[in-house]
């Protein structure tokens, strides 16, 4: 796997580099110091994996949000694993929301880094446990709780909980014998509902949430 770092920081990239290349497959072939940087080398580097910082302060660009969305409008099929040390929900669900592909906190990233990229080379999205406590924490506003306070109907419940499980909406609709039209709507609305955009948040939302 050939991966893109970005941080603002040296010495973080140094570390992160010797983490990852501990792993003969993975290959770090480029790294960024600021906005400007990652988007060159995202245009003259050909990798599998993004992993960068949310803010990298700089005179062109330091909002980290528009920085992801530039990053997904542009190269729509990179997965991009973001590293933050944000401990604000509403923040961490805005990144979530932008179809990231993982989510890990600086604080725990020597010890959840490998499971992240595990998931990631199976294609599966990957939110770390620290950002989970964060999500799932008393003070979190509950209207972003998936149980209690949303209101999903019992059958986007059910097929809310058989996404989380991997089930695709073509086996999902035979399994529960409807229509493909049917389940496909019934995701739409629970996703509506949940406050997410795509799959990939919509599946970050469950296992951050204890679905998955």
């Amino acid at each position: 796997m050939r991966i893109v770092l970005a941080d603002d920081h040296p010495i973080f990239r140094i570390g992160l580099r010797a983490v990852l290349e501990r792993d003969p497959g993975l290959r770090v072939v480029a790294e960024a110091a600021s906005p400007k940087e990652l988007t060159r080398c995202l245009g003259e580097t050909e990798c599998g994996l993004l992993i960068t910082d949310f803010m990298m302060p700089s005179q062109d660009q330091s909002d980290g949000l528009r920085l992801i969305g530039y990053v997904r409008r542009h190269w729509p099929k990179l997965p991009i694993l973001v590293v933050t040390m944000l401990t604000n929900p509403g923040l961490l669900r805005a990144i979530l929301n932008l179809g990231v592909a993982g989510l890990l906190g600086k604080a725990s990233l020597v010890n959840e880094l490998p499971a992240a990229i595990a998931s990631l080379k199976r294609n599966k999205p990957f939110v770390a446990q620290s950002i989970r406590s964060i999500l799932a924490a008393p003070g979190d506003n509950p209207a972003n709780q998936i149980t209690g306070h949303v209101d999903l109907s019992p059958r986007e419940m059910e097929i809310t909980r058989l996404l989380a499980q991997g089930l695709s909406v073509n086996e999902i609709a035979v399994q529960l014998n409807r229509s493909k039209q049917t389940i496909s709507a019934q995701k739409v609305s629970a996703m509506r509902k949940l406050g997410v955009s795509n799959d990939a948040a919509l599946y970050i939302y469950l296992q951050a949430h204890g679905l998955k």
